[in-house]
């Protein structure tokens, strides 16, 4: 008869330990993705070679500028095809 309480003891620390398992790595994982979005932001574009647009959304070497009809265009500084900002 004491076998069975002890079997009992050990199944309930068993699903006990599962259940803070499982609470430990849910807050782990939550805790991870948060500050993964704080502190790079997926949907900010980049420029080639990993460098960030300036605050007109052009990236190093274009110049912000105004085409007129066309709008604000990045171009480059000597010569090329302008393309809208990244934003």
């Amino acid at each position: 008869m004491a076998e069975k309480g002890i079997c009992m003891k050990k199944n309930l620390c068993s699903c006990l330990y599962v259940v803070i398992a499982f609470v430990v790595g849910f807050l782990l994982g939550m805790w991870t993705y948060a500050s993964r979005d704080a502190l790079t932001p997926s949907d900010m574009p980049m420029c080639d070679g990993g460098a960030h647009p300036d605050k007109y959304g052009c990236c190093p070497g274009e110049v912000y500028t105004d085409m007129a009809d066309l709008g604000f265009n990045c171009c480059p500084e000597i010569g090329g095809d302008c393309f809208p900002p990244l934003r």
